[in-house]
């Protein structure tokens, strides 16, 4: 969906789909001021300055790690030429039928380029299981046995907020 974008402009830092998908693809997401200003000039002007993460402010109440995740996300895959933020994960998500919040997850984790798993395919090897208020996408216990279980906030946290993440443990399950 959001394959053929190249920027976003964004009144504000946020979490919505539209945010989190450019950021993990590595898009440019500039402020408003950026159209304001070349529309004025007559033409395209650098986006440099008006990416957000340009300028850090200090009395926000957005983390410094927050505001610096889109272009930290755009130089990180841009420098390593990885497809995505998510390109080396392969993921089971929570399935509940008409769950538009989880379609909205899936296309943020498909713009970073994660594989998306069927729990009931053997042959992917998974590398995160997410669940929703325990609701667990086990289908075939063999198969998921092995990877790590994450709570869905841990999608954002990964593209926001890097600090949160050692607060975030991996959540055990007995499958006996």
């Amino acid at each position: 969906k959001y394959r053929n974008c190249t920027h976003l402009i964004a009144k504000k830092l946020c979490r919505s789909e539209k945010f989190s998908a450019a950021c993990a693809a590595g898009k440019w997401i500039l402020t408003k001021e950026y159209i304001i200003n070349s529309a004025e000039s007559g033409r395209w002007l650098d986006e440099t300055t008006y990416e957000w993460g340009y300028e850090i402010e200090k009395d926000t109440h957005y983390s410094p790690q927050m505001q610096s995740a889109p272009k930290r996300w755009r130089e990180e895959l841009t420098c390593s030429s990885a497809p995505g933020a998510f390109h080396r994960w392969k993921v089971v998500l929570p399935v509940k039928e008409g769950d538009k919040r989880m379609a909205s997850i899936r296309r943020v984790l498909q713009a970073g380029r994660a594989t998306i798993c069927s729990s009931q395919n053997e042959e992917c090897t998974i590398t995160h299981i997410f669940i929703n208020n325990k609701i667990f996408p086990m289908q075939n216990k063999k198969c998921l046995s092995e990877a790590p279980y994450y709570p869905l906030q841990y999608i954002g946290d990964y593209l926001f907020e890097v600090s949160k993440l050692k607060n975030i443990s991996k959540i055990s399950f007995s499958l006996s």
